[in-house]
């Protein structure tokens, strides 16, 4: 796994509650990466929260292009079972 810096130096808080909204939509189905704020991203997968996949895009213009989307992963899904936020 590479490792992703925080955008805030090297301190890593729990998730805002934004973030775990974003994570919960992510859970119901795979997210365009560039439909979610960059910071949060980082975050998320800092955290082993999310990975990258690639799928077709949802997007008209693009509809024939594989770009990358977020999909939650075990750890992810156990976060939001637990409860922490």
């Amino acid at each position: 796994m590479n490792h992703v810096l925080p955008l805030n130096g090297s301190k890593t808080r729990p998730l805002s509650s934004y973030a775990t909204a974003e994570l919960r939509n992510i859970a119901v189905a795979p997210v365009p990466r560039c439909s979610v704020n960059p910071g949060v991203v980082n975050r998320l997968l800092r955290g082993g929260l999310v990975e990258i996949v690639l799928r077709p895009s949802p997007f008209r213009r693009r509809a024939s292009v594989m770009i990358e989307h977020l999909k939650i992963t075990a750890a992810g899904n156990e976060m939001l079972e637990v409860g922490h936020e």
